[in-house]
């Protein structure tokens, strides 16, 4: 059954699905999946989601070397992930963004992107981690500082595999070569000579005994396989720069194979171009040389990969000097001087547009701030009496079953006072309206004196106020209605309004097994009307 198939049978597609489809190199269920995925957060507004989904398609786009769309939908990603205060997502976002940046040729930006992203990883587990110290390796590799992108490749290699990840390992193992490799070019472009092969030969040669260790590793595909392809091209470089044409020719085959089935990145095919270019130099079959590298030169500006760009511009200047072409070779420099001088406009751009970018962020998390904050005050107005500042009966309701439950774990009842005011139809009509709200305002301050940490004040609605308490037991209850009794008839009421006397009634009940909110407050108000009748009784 097919990936999105399973996927649509346990839940609706989603960032996961497509990240696996991407893993098996199923590209194009992975875009499916992943811009279903997005469609679907954006409509429900899941920030975590739509984050997610982005950075499955900023991942998609890298395999087929779509590198600034790649790298725009990232930045995306990271930002709403930096919004959801998720580190991890974030973490990779920027690890994705530093690649695009360093291919792009802004290497400075993608490094920063990526030391960023490896702080954010601190703590992470053992894949999480490597694959940040891979992208660091890539933004140094392409920037030029070979010692640095060693080390962090190294570094990767050993939290994977010290975690039993042989098969992820492929990877920063694949990248690590491949940066050899760029040193070795540099190294015979700048001082006359090969001064890597002996490194890039123990990393060959590390790669095979990982390879004979890898007993449960049964199929290779996707980006693994691409890795794979990668490997065999670097091998491919070594023995060309030895001078074994026909090993060097037959993993250039190979890899033209596995291309012109459909299933491989376009930025290893330019490998493929440089790899074809170089054998045909060592062949000093010129012509074809320089053809491969034309061919290389156009592909990688197709798709913006700057680093192989320069690669093919500097390759292309050597075949040409050494055919004794030297205006030819000049122009291909000035060409690639032009080119930098371009990319260098472009990075000041990027620079200012992630400025935007960044008090953008800014101004979400505050907005998203501020909406929470609304939110929270929305919820608490609803659950307030704006009258008195109590609880209402809503709120009531929904911390019952907890006060219940809570009793039943400590092996007490909790108590529940019912209090009405007497007479209060008369202080109205007597003293106003606004004296009967100072009258319940006042006896709110009253009972909220009585209470204590967990108890809760509410009123009902009306003339009449309950208080649940969480530390009283039913015996109890009695003496705790007798003391608001007395403290209401207690307070100077006579400071409201001349002549005003307030008195209330106060019905008391423990919880029972089984109770809820209504028949707990049916027996509270039945224990109240009693209390009053009782009162009533005795006046007369």
């Amino acid at each position: 059954m097919h990936l999105l198939d399973v996927a649509l049978q346990h839940d609706c597609p989603s960032s996961h699905h497509a990240e696996l489809a991407l893993k098996h190199g199923d590209l194009a269920h992975s875009l499916l999946l992943a811009k279903s995925a997005l469609s679907r957060a954006q409509a429900a507004q899941d920030v975590s989601g739509e984050a997610r989904a982005l950075l499955s398609l900023a991942q998609a786009d890298c395999v087929v070397s779509h590198f600034r769309r790649a790298q725009e939908t990232a930045q995306r990603a990271a930002t709403l992930f930096q919004m959801g205060e998720d580190s991890l997502g974030e973490a990779q976002a920027l690890a994705t963004l530093a690649y695009t940046l360093s291919v792009m040729g802004h290497s400075a930006e993608g490094v920063e992107a990526a030391l960023l992203g490896l702080k954010l990883s601190s703590g992470a587990p053992a894949p999480s981690l490597a694959m940040s110290y891979n992208y660091l390796g890539k933004a140094y590799a392409f920037g030029g500082n070979f010692e640095r992108a060693d080390e962090a490749f190294s570094r990767a290699i050993e939290l994977l595999e010290f975690d039993g990840h042989w098969m992820e390992a492929t990877q920063p193992r694949a990248n690590q070569r491949a940066m050899v490799v760029t040193r070795c070019f540099f190294d015979r472009y700048y001082q006359g000579q090969f001064r890597s092969l002996e490194r890039l030969a123990a990393l060959r040669k590390a790669g095979s005994r990982t390879a004979q260790s890898r007993s449960k590793v049964l199929v290779i595909q996707g980006t693994q396989l691409e890795a794979q392809l990668l490997m065999g091209l670097c091998d491919g470089f070594e023995a060309c720069w030895l001078g074994d044409l026909v090993v060097a020719q037959s993993h250039v085959d190979f890899a033209h194979a596995a291309a012109a089935r459909g299933a491989v990145n376009p930025s290893v095919v330019l490998v493929e171009l440089w790899l074809r270019a170089e054998i045909a130099w060592a062949a000093e079959d010129w012509p074809l040389a320089e053809y491969h590298s034309h061919r290389m030169l156009q592909s990688a500006m197709s798709i913006d990969h700057e680093h192989m760009v320069s690669i093919a511009y500097l390759l292309s200047a050597q075949l040409l000097s050494a055919q004794g072409k030297e205006r030819a070779a000049q122009a291909q420099l000035r060409a690639l001087k032009l080119r930098e001088n371009e990319l260098r406009h472009a990075a000041m751009q990027q620079r200012e547009e992630r400025i935007e970018w960044q008090l953008q962020a800014r101004a979400n998390r505050a907005t998203a701030r501020r909406m929470e904050l609304h939110a929270q005050q929305l919820e608490q107005m609803a659950m307030e009496d704006p009258l008195t500042g109590l609880f209402n009966r809503r709120y009531l309701a929904r911390m019952v079953p907890d006060l219940l439950r809570k009793g039943t774990e400590r092996g007490l009842s909790p108590a529940m006072a019912f209090v009405d005011v007497d007479s209060f139809k008369q202080i109205n009509d007597r003293f106003s309206h606004q004296v009967g709200d100072v009258v319940l305002q006042e006896l709110a301050h009253i009972l909220r004196s009585f209470v204590r940490e967990g108890d809760v004040p509410v009123r009902l609605g009306g003339d009449e106020f309950v208080v649940a308490f969480t530390h009283v037991e039913e015996a109890a209850a009695p003496g705790l209605a007798q003391r608001i009794q007395d403290a209401v008839d207690a307070h100077p009421w006579h400071g409201v309004h001349p002549g005003l006397r307030v008195s209330v009634s106060v019905g008391v009940a423990g919880a029972h097994l089984g109770d809820n909110l209504a028949n707990w407050l049916h027996r509270c108000d039945q224990s109240m009307y009693i209390e009053k009748d009782t009162r009533h009784q005795n006046l007369i």
